[in-house]
């Protein structure tokens, strides 16, 4: 299972990347353009770092997921409140959710998850041990 979270975080990435792209291809106005590119952006960095804290099995930051499922609810919504263009609509209904369901994922599991264990710093708390001393 957990390869298959990993799996499906690493596309959300990746799509999050192709949606800052998908209105070169695509006559869209110049505020959709706008927020592709914004929202997509924003999604590529939060995203990735949820993405980089569930594939090494630590526990995901809580602004990131959140960040990012607000990003692919905006990326869904935005052909809808912008414009209907054929096939752009499409592409970003679909990237938007898949970005929302990585960033809801982060969220629960920033939830459901224990905090992760660190190692402490020895250093500052106490001085190490001189070894023998001679008499």
């Amino acid at each position: 299972m957990s390869r298959i979270i990993k799996g499906v975080a690493a596309l959300g990435v990746i799509v999050s990347l192709v949606v800052v792209f998908t209105p070169t291809f695509w006559s869209v106005g110049h505020t959709q353009a706008l927020t592709n590119v914004l929202l997509g952006q924003f999604a590529v960095m939060s995203i990735g770092h949820t993405a980089y804290r569930l594939a090494s099995g630590k526990r995901p930051s809580l602004r990131s997921a959140v960040v990012g499922t607000i990003c692919g609810a905006g990326i869904a919504i935005s052909p809808i409140l912008l414009g209907l263009v054929s096939g752009f609509t499409s592409i970003n209904m679909f990237s938007g959710g898949l970005i929302m369901a990585v960033g809801l994922y982060g969220i629960v599991a920033n939830l459901t998850t224990e905090e992760e264990q660190r190692i402490p710093d020895l250093s500052a708390e106490q001085a190490p041990d001189d070894g023998p001393q001679a008499a």
